[in-house]
């Protein structure tokens, strides 16, 4: 079996460590595979799976502050640096990880891992280990209106580019009140442009533009709607991971 590597990525309070932790429960309890788990977020304190590689080892950010006299933000981001100097070392660490199925949970800023260097290059050297792909978490608060919703979606796209991988949307705390209503115009493409078509304004205007461009040219990858806390919709978001796994992965 070629190694899969599922990357979980999302902002700030998508809850992307709880569903590292909880889907990684789920296929080991429903598949059967041994699960491996990776964290390349420098800043984490407490995890709530035990990590078989940790970039902690490797860098750590309340480190990098003290070393380098930086404050939070520039931590981060000497941090995300340091992971790519010493690329080899987190490679070798992943790489450790004895299990065909491994989730790597990524820093919980996202625009560290995938603007700046560290997160492509991990995910290409990825590819020679296994096959990568990325889940990309939202949180229903961050689309309580139809130009939040476009610009989740755009944000998938931005991943898919970026870290060139196959992108996952999935909507967490799918157990929050109105999370079916947004998961209606994430799922349907003409429900989200009617819902832009009602709205006034020049960012509805560029919403509808964004959405009729991306419509010609993403692929087609239905939205999965899971709760971390209450194990809603894992099997459907295995069987996505599964889906772009047969269709591009190795089918040996």
């Amino acid at each position: 079996m070629n190694k899969q590597f599922v990357v979980v990525l999302g902002p700030a309070g998508s809850g992307k460590t709880t569903l590292t932790a909880s889907f990684g429960k789920w296929v080991e309890e429903n598949q059967g595979f041994e699960v491996g788990y990776v964290n390349l977020d420098p800043g984490a304190e407490d995890l709530p799976y035990e990590p078989d590689f940790d970039v902690r080892s490797i860098v750590r950010v309340r480190d990098v502050m003290r070393e380098y006299g930086l404050g939070p933000n520039g931590a981060f981001i000497r941090s995300a640096d340091l992971m790519v100097e010493r690329l080899n070392d987190v490679i070798g660490g992943v790489a450790s990880v004895e299990a065909d199925y491994v989730i790597v949970d990524t820093p919980g800023q996202m625009e560290l891992f995938v603007f700046r260097d560290s997160g492509p290059g991990i995910i290409s050297r990825l590819r020679g280990l296994g096959f990568p792909m990325a889940v990309v978490v939202f949180d229903p608060s961050l689309a309580r209106r139809p130009v939040d919703v476009a610009a989740l979606k755009l944000m998938t796209t931005v991943v898919q580019l970026r870290l060139e991988v196959d992108s996952i949307p999935v909507l967490n705390k799918a157990d929050l009140p109105g999370s079916e209503d947004i998961a209606k115009v994430l799922e349907d493409p003409e429900a989200l442009m009617e819902a832009l078509r009602s709205e006034k304004g020049v960012a509805a205007d560029l919403a509808q533009s964004i959405m009729a461009v991306l419509g010609e040219y993403r692929q087609a990858t239905r939205l999965v709607r899971v709760s971390a806390l209450t194990g809603e919709g894992m099997e459907e978001l295995y069987d996505v991971l599964h889906e772009v796994y047969c269709t591009c992965g190795d089918l040996t």
